[in-house]
């Protein structure tokens, strides 16, 4: 029971702008507005419709955009189309007013139109203006509606308006729809269409603002009616549609453009080339379809015909378009059934159409070429009639015919035409509905689905009606002879083919999109709308014209070759489009052959020979196919019927043979292929033409014939009805003939076929010979009459098999021997052929060989006689080579029995090796081409094994080109890689293949070594040259360091000066840049400065060339000529010493050849004081200098010495830097040459002074002495033994002098010098003949201990300073405690001196026990390093223990190869690119899991922190680089570590690669790390090379060998896996043979130095 509520009902709000939405969601297609618009109008009974686009000035200012005026409005500039945007659309049409109903309809949504004979069915597409405007506005009969947005709500509001003949329809665009105007040649396209179907409206006229630039009409002629033939069924399958009439009418419809229109193009391209006939065929999926919608816009194809400038809008120049088809249209009234009346009217809201006309365009083959000629002259833009939906669509391409309902949609027919009628669309209108299923549970049918079917009925009857019109006035003009059709084939019949082909094409179905059911029933109609139980006929085309298909055959191989007379259906081939006879229902499908057929055939005509041979093969082939004998005997009764009525010419001749008289036939296993088609045969024996194709095994059995006999035939050809052409006993040509014939076949022949064989012809004179026809034991072989004078049978005889023949027949073969060779030393009548002809069917003379082959007898091809070991065989390939020839009047074939007696006998049949390539360097170019070619043609057979390039290295016949000239070269002269041509190396000429190039084992480039000897004999003249000769080196690897060494020193260099011609310098003697030093700068004066681009720079570098001078360039210069050195320094000694100190500060850095140089060159300043009287007498004191030898000068060690010898000696600057420079070159000390001579008077013994001074020196002397490196000291750690008093005593004296004397050679002048200098000191010491060390000391109450401690210095320093006195004075004047509280470790030092004392003891004692031990040590020590040293470094034993591990199955061993190949492309192309060295990161990231072994010796972890060090090119060109954190400078092992590496370069074939991949980087800091892979780039340590510098080099070899294939594998895997042990282990394998060769490998192994 209900129960009552007080509650209010709610209203359901609909968001009507997104209803709106959601409908212009379902149009997606372009024009679809103007789609609606102008269904509106033919529904409004309008004839003209209008569409003007309007500016926003235009439309706002302008009267004429209220439809009252058409005029000009002022302008003649033509507009741009392509950028000027739009504001406003207008359609109008001069149709029917607006009704009430109309307005209210207009307001609301899913209203549609009740009329049943209106298109219009949902109500919404007047609201697909929605997609552009959001505020249309319409004008009708004096009225106007305004609709629009308020918020989501739509509103309307009316108002009246002038009146007017249009009804017109405003849209203010959008805003993101302002843009320019659509294409006009792709909207003419639609509109031409789009007109096609509709009732009323046959003009529209499309503006711009108010100019017109496009024109449409549509037009009729009458139609003509048709009647219904009686055996079609005029009714669907439901009783829905009845056909009531027929009629057809030609329409024709003009498009006219104006040309500045037409020149904005368009971007709806067709795809429609020819290939693309296999395209998808639903829109849906092709490109173009989706256009219309908001997406990127295409390409649009603009048209490059100028527009003319004097052309106005009222006249503009127009281009006409026409095009004419046939329209046909079924009159239909509807009986719908009750139920489905009423589920129409409840899902379209009016009742269904009682009658209406469903029509179908006809488009004859005629409009579509002229179609795609149009679209052949404009391949741009393409016809306006075709292409996206465009009127005519293509049979095989992209755009297919479409279901219209009154407008277009979206479903295509699946034939070639259109189809328009009331179908009950999708909402969208983009297809017809035939799903709807929901429909079903409310009314219990499918009323739209049903709706549709029926009235695609309609479609397929008018479908089967307009092909049997079009394919019937094809039959009715086929050309025919005598009432006959002429053959589809034949050229007169090409137009009726061409026609009836199109006309099946056009109604063969394909599957229509997007609902393929649509093809499927309109298929079904088409088949199905005659009535069979009346007519069973359908017309198709056939090899004979036009036939209905109860009378056309299958076409089927086994009889297509003589089943002549019966139509066929055409052949079909791969790719051709879908045929209609394809998709025939079975009632009209074409039958197969039947044997009445065939006997039918034969009875009407004569076959031709090839007819019967296949209507033989078909009959063979079926009876031998029967494997049930009781069938195969039953079927053999037709035979009678078949032979009895076959009837067959003989090849071309007129002769008939009658099947009936045959009874054998030519068995081919015997007489095929010797016995020919002209050969005489017996009556009875089919010529062999004809079953030679058949299986002979089945002929037998199957035509019930014999085989012919050879008894059989060779009775025929002695008979006495043979003719003369086959006589053998008269014609000599067919005599020989039949003995080739029985040449080839006696061997099969049974002995008693031979024997009855040979009795028939024994006494027959059938033998051809040169005397005429003799019986066969009247008759010789050739080789029998060698000198001309015997009957010898004139049958060709190089088959053997005549030969066994005549022989077995009684013809003889042989002479006697000695009349042989009697008549050979007398007679000149033979031949070489007929000699070894001879002598080859003569075993014994076969023994004498060796003889004969002594006598040059055998003629050459140009006359001369050779020995036969000298003469070559008549080979075509060998003749252009020069050699002498064998005269042999035959070709020889390679391999065959002639070519193999003369190679045998011993003819040449191929030149030595040595001897072609001698040929090869000929002076003719022919003959050079002509032997390479035949080396190149022959070496993998003949010279692959014997070739060794060393052995020709100096032999030229390699075709090649220098400076672009053609010539030939030698192994060591010619290159693969081209590009070295550059520097004047021959390079492969292009014409030589690749493979060979490989095969001569041709090297990529020239060796460092031609490189050098290049710079040393034509050096770049220019700098250009030069530039590009160093930039391309420095992409190679072919020179070693030490090659870059030997370049240095070569003037390659070209300098230009001023206008003067280059001069050439070494690299040695160059430095890159300069512009650090001003003009006026001294190296600017002294050096060579060049700057070549980046790349040259780098090789100059790699030469040594430096940035900048550093000391030892300034070393080479000064020790060059130091007096111009001072010169160009401005003869100012102090800017010379300035480049001295420089020296100085790099001193250590310099070779020992630099520094032996040095010594000896007088480079150095020496200065002496000179004196002089001023004119007041007072003395003048200045210094002179001059450049001397170091050793010439001294260094002042003592400032009294200096003052008193100071004039006479040359003297060292008073530098410490150059001093200490002095001293290393040879310069002595002043106080060395000075000669010491104390004077001690009256001793003191009892002075006990002297023994405190003792006690003092020896307590405090090594506080002193702990700071001094042992260096510094004349006599090491003398000292410590002062303790021993025989050792080192002080002694006192009254008085104390000292003479000093200068006894020197390098005195500069004696005239002043003094005889003596005579001084009072207070200490002094002498040394003892024993060696004591005594210290005399004057007896004062104040003794001097500077005088001490000077007297020490001297005795115990090489050389010393004066800070060096004064601190010793301070010592051993201060008490030690005083000492500690100054600082001095007092404690530690006496430790320590002590500590030493006892080491210095301990040595003393070591070096005894060596003395006594060095014999035994000379006779048991070093080390036996030769070949049987089993070395193994720490990276072989890293594969030992790696080797065992258990995953290796997971390693793919096949792909080893590849994998090898690839690793060697990746070092070629050097380091990764940054997309590849992120691919190799994502590697180590994906494979992390994977990782077994952390190799701590090989990993980029631990030496990531590099700078690039410039090493001055002392490592050639491998980048040098150096841990940032390392403290000890680069050592001199770098070069020796260099050409190590440069070497494996070599070993792994790198060298002539662009970009090198190995560095070499130094870090002290870890030793043990050998290396590491980064980015394809191998990284090697130099301080492990150093830390194993006791290996020899040709163990360094082996062990960097592996370190850098480890290293290399890591490109493959950055993992120490088993990928990347077994990459190792393949990859060591694969170069060990030239790690081999290498001869300091060589050496260390004990290897022979020959390499072969």
């Amino acid at each position: 029971m209900a129960s009552k509520t007080t509650r209010t009902p709610k209203r359901v709000e609909v968001n009507q702008r997104a209803l709106v939405d959601k409908v212009l969601a379902r149009y997606p297609e372009e024009f679809t507005v103007f789609r609606e618009l102008l269904q509106n109008a033919d529904d409004a009974r309008a004839k003209k419709v209008l569409i003007e686009f309007q500016t926003k000035d235009y439309a706002t200012h302008s009267a004429g955009a209220n439809g009252k005026t058409n005029g000009i409005n002022g302008t003649t500039e033509f507009p741009d189309l392509l950028t000027t945007k739009l504001y406003k659309w207008v359609v109008r049409n001069n149709g029917d007013y607006f009704e009430d109903k109309d307005w209210g309809r207009l307001t609301k949504i899913a209203d549609g139109n009740p009329d049943e004979q209106k298109i219009g069915a949902f109500g919404v597409g007047f609201y697909s203006v929605f997609g552009i405007t959001d505020s249309p506005q319409v004008f009708s009969g004096g009225k106007s509606l305004s609709i629009f947005f308020q918020g989501d709500q739509l509103y309307t509001l009316d108002d009246t308006c002038p009146q007017s003949e249009w009804t017109s329809i405003e849209m203010q665009l959008k805003e993101d729809m302002q843009v320019p105007v659509p294409k006009p040649f792709d909207l003419a396209r639609f509109l031409a269409a789009t007109m096609t179907f509709m009732s009323c409206v046959e003009n529209a006229h499309v503006s711009f603002n108010d100019k017109i630039f496009m024109k449409i009409a549509k037009s009729r002629q009458v139609p003509s009616s048709i009647r219904v033939p009686k055996d079609m069924i005029p009714r669907s399958k439901e009783d829905t549609m009845h056909i009531k009439g027929l009629s057809v009418v030609t329409q024709e419809i003009s498009v006219e453009l104006a040309e500045w229109a037409r020149a904005a193009g368009t971007k709806m391209i067709s795809t429609h080339r020819p290939g693309n006939e296999n395209l998808s065929k639903d829109p849906v999926k092709r490109k173009g379809f989706w256009d219309g919608s908001k997406r990127e816009a295409p390409k649009v194809a603009k048209v490059t015909k100028a527009v003319s400038r004097a052309s106005t809008y009222d006249h503009p120049p127009w281009v006409t378009h026409h095009a004419k088809y046939a329209v046909y249209s079924a009159e239909v009234t509807t009986t719908p059934s009750k139920d489905l009346h009423k589920g129409l009217r409840a899902m379209t809201k009016k009742d269904p159409p009682s009658h209406f006309d469903f029509e179908m365009v006809y488009f004859s083959k005629e409009e579509q070429d002229a179609r795609t000629a149009e679209e052949k002259r404009d391949p741009d833009m393409g016809s306006i009639f075709r292409g996206p939906q465009g009127l005519f669509p293509q049979l095989d391409g992209e755009y297919m015919s479409r279901i219209f309902i009154g407008q277009s949609t979206a479903q295509t027919t699946g034939i070639g035409g259109h189809m328009s009628g009331r179908f009950i669309p999708t909402v969208e209108r983009g297809s017809i509905d035939l799903t709807w299923v929901h429909i079903f549970c409310a009314l219990g049918r499918f009323p739209l689905r049903q709706w549709n079917q029926e009235l695609l009925y309609v479609g397929g009857f008018l479908a089967r009606l307009v092909y049997e019109q079009e394919i019937r006035k094809v039959w009715d003009t086929w050309p025919t002879v005598n009432d006959i059709a002429v053959p589809t084939a034949d050229a007169r019949a090409a137009a009726s083919k061409e026609k009836a082909s199109y006309a099946m094409r056009y109604f063969t179905f394909q599957p229509s999109t997007p609902d393929a059911k649509v093809s499927k029933i309109l298929q079904d109609a088409f088949y199905d709308c005659f009535d069979y139980s009346s007519n069973v006929h359908f017309p198709i085309l056939t090899n004979s014209g036009i036939c209905h298909t109860k009378d056309v055959r299958e076409i089927h191989p086994d009889f297509t070759s003589f089943m002549k007379m019966v139509p066929t259906q055409l052949p079909k081939s791969p790719g051709d489009p879908p045929n209609l006879v394809d998709t025939l229902p079975e009632k009209y499908g074409v039958r197969m052959y039947t044997f009445s057929d065939v006997v039918k055939e034969l009875k009407r005509r004569v076959l031709q020979e090839e007819e019967m041979i296949g209507c033989l093969r078909w009959w063979v082939n079926f009876i031998s196919s029967l494997e049930d004998d009781e069938e195969r005997e039953r079927t053999l009764t037709f035979l009678p019927s078949l032979t009895d009525n076959a009837k067959s010419r003989i090849g071309n001749s007129i002769r008939v043979i009658e099947f009936r008289n045959i009874t054998k036939f030519v068995d081919s296993n015997i007489w095929l292929p010797w016995l020919q088609s002209d050969d005489a045969l017996p009556p009875d024996t089919i010529p062999f033409s004809f079953t030679r194709p058949l299986n002979r095994q089945h002929i037998s059995p199957s035509l019930l014939w014999q085989p012919m006999t050879l008894v059989d035939w060779l009775t025929h050809l002695i008979s006495p009805q043979i003719d003369a052409a086959h006589d053998i006993r008269k014609n000599s040509t067919y005599s020989n003939r039949v003995l080739g014939v029985l040449g080839n076949i006696w061997p099969m022949m049974s002995s008693d076929i031979k024997t009855q064989a040979k009795d028939l012809m024994q006494d027959v004179p059938w033998i051809a010979t040169n005397l005429g026809f003799r019986p066969p034991g009247g008759a010789y072989f050739p080789e029998a009459d060698v000198f001309h004078d015997l009957p010898v049978v004139s049958v060709n005889l190089f088959d053997p098999q005549i030969l066994t023949v005549l022989g077995e027949l009684g013809v003889k073969r042989h002479l006697d021997f000695e009349e042989l060779f009697a008549k050979a030393d007398k007679l000149s009548t033979w031949s070489a052929m007929e000699m070894i002809r001879y002598l080859n069917t003569d075993p014994d003379a076969m023994e004498r060989l060796e003889e004969i082959r002594k006598h040059a007898v055998f003629p050459c091809d140009k006359g001369k006689k050779y020995c036969i070991t000298d003469l070559y065989l008549p080979h075509a390939e060998i003749r252009p080579l020069g050699l002498p020839i064998l005269d042999w009047s035959r070709r020889i074939d390679k391999d065959s029995e002639d070519e193999q007696l003369l190679t045998d006998m011993g003819f040449l049949r191929h030149p030595p090796l040595e001897k072609l390539i001698e040929i090869a360097g000929d002076p003719d170019p022919k003959v050079q081409r002509a032997a390479f070619g035949y080396l190149a043609s022959k070496f993998d057979e003949l010279y692959d094994t014997e070739y060794d390039p060393s052995k020709y290295d100096d032999m030229p016949f390699i075709p090649a080109l220098r400076d672009g000239h053609e010539c030939v070269g030698a192994y060591e002269e010619v290159y693969s890689d081209s590009s070295w041509a550059l520097m004047g190396f021959q390079k492969v000429h292009p014409s030589v293949d690749k493979k060979i190039v490989g095969r001569l084992r041709m090297r990529e480039a020239p060796s460092a070594r031609q490189v050098i000897d290049v710079f040393r004999t034509s050096p770049p003249k220019d700098p250009n040259t030069a530039i590009k000769w160093f930039a391309f080196l420095a992409t190679k690897q072919v020179l070693s360091p030490g090659d870059l060494q030997q370049i240095a020193e070569i003037p390659i260099v070209p300098v230009v000066e001023g206008s003067a011609e280059p001069r050439l310098v070494p690299p040695r003697e160059c430095f890159i840049g300069g512009s650090q030093y001003g003009e006026d700068h001294l190296y600017r004066r002294l050096f060579t400065f060049v700057d070549f681009e980046e790349r040259a720079n780098r090789f100059l570098k790699a030469c040594g060339v430096k940035a900048k001078p550093d000391c030892s360039d300034i070393l080479h210069i000064l020790i060059k000529d130091p007096k111009e050195f001072l010169r160009k320094a401005g003869a100012d000694p102090e800017k010379y010493l300035v480049e001295l100190r420089g020296i100085a500060v790099g001193y250590e850095g310099l070779s020992e050849e630099d520094k032996k140089r040095m010594k000896n060159a007088p480079i150095f300043v020496g200065y002496r004081t000179l004196r002089s009287l001023n004119a007041d007498n007072t003395t003048l004191v200045r210094d002179e200098f001059q450049l001397v030898t170091a050793s010439k000068i001294l260094l002042a060690d003592d400032m009294e010495n200096r003052r008193i010898f100071g004039e006479f000696v040359w003297l060292a600057p008073q530098d410490e830097l150059l001093e200490k420079l002095y001293e290393s070159v040879g310069s002595g000390y002043l106080s060395a040459h000075i000669k010491y001579n104390v004077k001690p008077d009256s001793e003191q013994p009892r002075w006990t002074r002297c023994e405190e001074v003792r006690k003092a020196i020896l307590e405090k002397l090594p506080i002193f002495m702990h700071e001094f490196d042992e260096q510094r000291l004349k006599q090491g750690s003398v000292h410590r033994k002062w303790d021993d008093k025989s050792r080192f005593l002080v002694k006192g004296c009254k008085d104390l002098k000292v003479d000093k004397r200068l006894e020197s050679n390098y005195c500069i002048s004696t005239e002043r010098q003094r005889e003596s200098n005579e001084f009072y000191v207070s200490a002094e010491i002498t040394t003892e003949e024993s060696g004591r060390v005594v210290l005399w000391l004057k007896k004062t109450d104040h003794l001097d201990m500077y005088d001490v401690a000077v007297a020490l210095c001297r005795l115990l320093f090489k050389t010393h300073k004066k800070h060096d006195v004064l601190s010793l004075m301070t010592i051993l004047e201060t008490d030690k405690e005083v000492l500690r509280k100054r600082g001095y470790d007092v404690d530690r030092i006496e430790q320590a001196h002590e500590a030493a004392k006892l080491e210095d003891k301990k040595k003393e004692e070591e070096r005894e026990k060596a003395a006594r031990n060095k014999h035994s040590e000379e006779s048991g020590g070093g080390q036996h390093i030769g070949g049987g040293i089993h070395f193994r470094s720490r990276f072989l034993d890293f594969f030992r223990w790696q080797s065992g591990s258990k995953n290796a199955n997971r390693v793919n061993v096949g792909e080893i190869d590849d994998a090898i190949k690839e690793l060697m492309e990746q070092c070629a192309k050097g380091q990764a690119t940054p997309e590849e060295q992120k691919e190799i990161r994502n590697r180590e990231h994906r494979g992390a899991g994977r990782k077994q072994k952390d190799v701590q010796y090989c990993t980029e972890l631990k030496s990531t922190a590099l700078e690039s060090v410039d090493v001055g090119g002392a490592a050639g060109l491998i980048p040098v680089w150096r841990q940032i954190t390392a403290q000890e400078a680069i050592p001199g092992e770098l070069t020796e570590f260099a050409n190590i590496v440069h070497g494996l370069n070599r070993v792994l074939d790198l060298s002539n690669n662009e970009h090198g991949i190995f560095n070499i980087f130094w870090h002290p800091e870890d030793r043990d790390l050998m290396g590491f892979n980064r980015n394809r780039l191998i990284f090697l340590n130099l301080a492990h090379f150093t830390q194993h510098s006791h290996m020899t080099p040709g163990q360094a070899y082996i062990h960097w060998y592996y370190i850098v294939v480890h290293e290399i594998a890591h490109n493959k895997t950055p993992f120490h896996d088993e990928t990347h042990e077994l990459l190792v282990s393949a990859l060591s394998a694969q170069f060990l043979p030239r790690l081999h060769d290498v001869e300091e490998v060589r050496e260390y192994l004990n290897c022979a130095t020959n390499i072969s």
